[in-house]
């Protein structure tokens, strides 16, 4: 069974990028219930011009560390692709947390950090990070950062929401608001896209098309399927829906992905 691991495609896809920035993801057992993954990025020289890192829409909320202008906040991306510009001397330190668990940790609803910026002290109020910015090497952030991570999954050891999201990741496109809120025993649509916006930050419908984009993606990545058959296992129309939907959302179609992968 596949389970849901949402794709970030520019370290993949974008040669530039992957020339000018390094890009890494830390995979730390101990994390597994609440974090896809920790990460880095830094630019392997300062940058001259700039450089675009699109982000995918994946329901995920991250808490983002930038030791350039040595800030804390939480981010979340919730409908469409962002070109975020990395310009100067990057040097990033992330934790993409699983949906729901900023809510499940925090007790902060997951739609008032979509979209936007949430500086970290204004959400957590029992710790901080500030001594992180001392260390330079990459290992003691990791281990600073994964440390405190341990700290507050003490308190709580399972997500049992995330299991929506690993349940619809393998059928998206059957469900509809009315099965998901049969599913889920909620009452009405109203109460299901209350409960939607503060576990995840999305309405019920975005959160199935972003399940179905990154279906979709890891189909195209990792499984040897034609587009065609892909196309109809996710649900769109035809191979001109599936072409303008990927390419809403990545700003390449199908086809090229395969391409750029390839190389």
């Amino acid at each position: 069974m596949t389970t849901y691991y949402p794709k970030q495609i520019p370290y993949l896809l974008d040669q530039d990028f992957r020339e000018r920035v390094d890009y890494q993801e830390h995979h730390f057992t101990e994390l597994d219930e609440a974090c896809f993954c920790l990460w880095t990025m830094r630019s392997r020289a300062t940058l001259a011009g700039e450089v675009t890192n699109y982000i995918l829409p994946d329901a995920c909320i991250d808490l983002v560390i930038d030791f350039t202008k040595q800030t804390i906040n939480f981010a979340g991306f919730s409908k469409a692709t962002e070109p975020f510009p990395l310009t100067g001397e990057i040097d990033y330190l992330g934790a993409r947390l699983k949906p729901s668990v900023f809510y499940a940790l925090f007790g902060v609803a997951a739609q008032k950090v979509m979209g936007r910026e949430l500086p970290f002290n204004v959400v957590e109020k029992k710790y901080h990070l500030v001594d992180i910015f001392r260390y330079t090497d990459t290992d003691d952030r990791l281990l600073y950062l994964k440390s405190y991570l341990l700290t507050k999954l003490q308190t709580h050891p399972t997500f049992p929401y995330f299991q929506i999201i690993d349940e619809l990741y393998q059928a998206p496109t059957p469900q509809t608001v009315t099965t998901l809120a049969q599913s889920l025993n909620c009452s009405n649509g109203r109460s299901l896209y209350r409960l939607f916006m503060t576990q995840f930050g999305v309405s019920p419908k975005t959160l199935l098309n972003i399940l179905r984009l990154h279906f979709a993606l890891t189909l195209i990545l990792e499984q040897q399927k034609s587009l065609v058959d892909i196309a109809n296992l996710c649900g769109f129309y035809d191979q001109a829906h599936f072409n303008k939907e990927l390419k809403k959302y990545t700003s390449i179609t199908p086809s090229q992905v395969l391409d750029n992968y390839g190389k």
